[in-house]
């Protein structure tokens, strides 16, 4: 009996796992989640709350996606932060289990702190404001944007094989690409008027990075 039981387990894992293969996207409607294989048809993995599709990884056999858990409660009062607050969630397709990665603010508190919070790379005690929302190609990290400064966002990821947050950079999250990510960077440009250093105003430039969080090139008009 021990035997049979063990056989249907794993055959049941296997289909699975050849179900999940042949997935080519996942979609949300109506608040719920869906995947879709390769013959056009879909099949909903998620029906509780209202969602939206953040990431797909047919590699990794995921989609990530991020749930409404509370409306903001100051939404329109002069003067108070508003943010809904959310939780960005993982299905795992060959074990069809959901499990919650993090969760931002409501209204500026509260969710998950992250390690470098209020630190010097990373003003804020939370995760507010999750926006803009990129995952690798490999599959391993999601990357997002925050609230961060008056001039200018923050980027993070969620690395999905540690399971940690990491801040990436100061600025707006473009997209990511196989060869890294694309970010519009803003800063003080200066010039030197007689010894004395002035600034000449505030640039946007938008670069490519590696992985890492390390500059590879500025980039043009053309190449973005």
């Amino acid at each position: 009996m021990k035997k049979i039981i063990t056989i249907i387990l794993a055959t049941f894992l296997l289909t699975n796992f050849s179900i999940a293969q042949n997935l080519v996207n996942a979609f949300t409607k109506q608040g719920k989640v869906f995947v879709q294989n390769d013959n056009g048809n879909a099949k909903q993995i998620v029906s509780e709350g209202e969602n939206t599709v953040v990431g797909f990884s047919k590699s990794k056999n995921i989609v990530l996606f991020e749930r409404l858990e509370q409306k903001s409660k100051t939404e329109g009062q002069e003067g108070e932060e508003s943010y809904d607050q959310v939780s960005i969630r993982c299905f795992n397709l060959t074990s069809n289990k959901e499990t919650t990665l993090f969760t931002t603010c409501l209204d500026g508190n509260g969710g998950t702190k992250p390690d470098y919070a209020s630190s010097s790379i990373y003003p804020n005690d939370y995760l507010c404001g999750f926006e803009s929302s990129f995952l690798s190609n490999d599959g391993e990290r999601l990357f997002f944007q925050t609230n961060g400064w008056a001039t200018c966002p923050a980027i993070h990821y969620y690395n999905l094989n540690t399971n940690k947050l990491v801040f990436f950079k100061a600025g707006w999250l473009q997209k990511v690409q196989a060869d890294g990510v694309v970010v519009q960077i803003t800063g003080i440009e200066t010039k030197n008027n007689q010894g004395k250093i002035e600034s000449k105003g505030r640039y946007v430039q938008t670069c490519l990075f590696d992985m890492n969080g390390n500059l590879l090139k500025e980039l043009t008009a053309k190449e973005f």
